[in-house]
């Protein structure tokens, strides 16, 4: 996995419309960078990209509650 790897499956849940296919988007980006994390540790100077995956984290995560909230 690499950074435009993850990034991609983040950029497609982000413009996502439809709620069902939304949630697959999601739990997909957040696969991939939970995989590229790992994949960092070998890295001797991660942290920049770390910070960018920590970042769009929490932008899925925003996006989640959102589904949560208005598709109940």
């Amino acid at each position: 996995m690499n950074q435009a790897e993850w990034y991609a499956l983040y950029s497609h849940a982000l413009v996502e419309h439809d709620p069902v296919k939304l949630r697959l988007r999601i739990h997909e980006a957040e696969t991939a960078m939970f995989s590229r994390i790992q994949d960092l540790v070998q890295d001797p100077d991660p942290n920049h990209e770390r910070e960018i995956i920590a970042n769009a984290l929490f932008s899925l995560h925003a996006l989640q509650r959102n589904l949560l909230r208005y598709s109940s």
